[in-house]
């Protein structure tokens, strides 16, 4: 009988670790650059494996619950190199902190040119509607300047017409992009700005500091929307990340044609002049998916 029951007791034992062994384990993490230490918020971290993501929060941290003894994630934020890191359930213990390298960039040689007086973008002929976030990590919305009074002047000031709707609190990046044969090319924008709405309508946000200048051709500037979940877990696929309430972005007719851009970490650029014309009558072609976003130039 002591032996049956011995034997029952590591039968149950044996269960027991195998329930565990089966259950994601949880593993912390904070990104920090490796120059000064700092903080790296609102990073994406990404499995390209499985074509899904979410961001690291605010101060840099996420977690991952997973039941792979290996996984394989990249690391990608502005300003930095990209990191791949190699997780091994059995090494990782406590949070890791991760070190992000700078990224020296070199951008084209562009013509400079400054003006005592300011010149600002096109005004919206036509609200139209709101734009809810676009689905996916890495989701960008941008509007498309070609005004040759914008080339080689100074970055000044981006504004965005932020919707009755959604959550303005949460905060959003701003991106800037040269152009090339009327398409989004090399990225302006080599610093992360993290800025928040203050209000409905109409924010300006100041981007003097940067000593950005418009290339020729123009650029594309665009809201990146952040994920406040920077948790996941494969066990729920990241469902959750569903839950978030973003910002809503203006819509308006602009008047001159298609000049929308969408894209997410995992797709390209797409252009909304390549789908519009298959789905919308002719008199409606033009006002729709032109997000209300505005560039000040000196």
């Amino acid at each position: 009988m002591k032996i049956y029951a011995l034997r029952k007791y590591l039968i149950y034992f044996v269960l027991l670790l195998a329930c565990l062994s089966a259950h994601a384990q949880y593993h912390s993490y904070q990104l920090l650059s490796r120059a000064d230490s700092a903080v790296v918020p609102f990073a994406t971290i990404l499995f390209e494996s499985r074509k899904k993501g979410f961001y690291a929060d605010e101060q840099g941290r996420f977690s991952i619950a997973s039941k792979q003894e290996v996984d394989v994630i990249k690391i990608r934020s502005v300003g930095f190199q990209d990191t791949v890191l190699i997780l091994k359930k059995t090494t990782m213990l406590g949070e890791m902190k991760v070190y992000l390298k700078p990224k020296a960039s070199l951008l084209a040689e562009v013509k400079v040119f400054s003006d005592n007086k300011s010149y600002t973008s096109m005004k919206p002929i036509k609200k139209l509607g709101i734009m809810i976030q676009p689905g996916g990590v890495g989701a960008q919305c941008g509007l498309l300047l070609t005004d040759h009074r914008l080339f080689f002047r100074q970055v000044q000031k981006v504004q965005f017409y932020i919707g009755h709707f959604g959550n303005k609190h949460f905060p959003f990046r701003i991106r800037i992009y040269s152009i090339k044969q009327g398409k989004p090319d090399q990225e302006i924008t080599q610093e992360s700005i993290i800025v928040h709405a203050k209000h409905r309508g109409w924010n300006e946000f100041d981007l003097s500091q940067y000593h950005y200048f418009v290339p020729e051709e123009g650029c594309l500037v665009a809201m990146e929307w952040l994920n406040f979940e920077n948790h996941f877990d494969d066990e729920n696929k990241g469902t959750s990340r569903e839950k978030y309430e973003a910002q809503v972005l203006g819509l308006a007719d602009y008047g001159t044609g298609y000049l929308s851009f969408q894209k997410t970490e995992f797709s390209s650029w797409d252009f909304n002049g390549d789908f519009i014309p298959h789905h919308l009558p002719k008199s409606t072609r033009n006002m729709f998916l032109n997000p209300m976003i505005r560039l000040t130039v000196k």
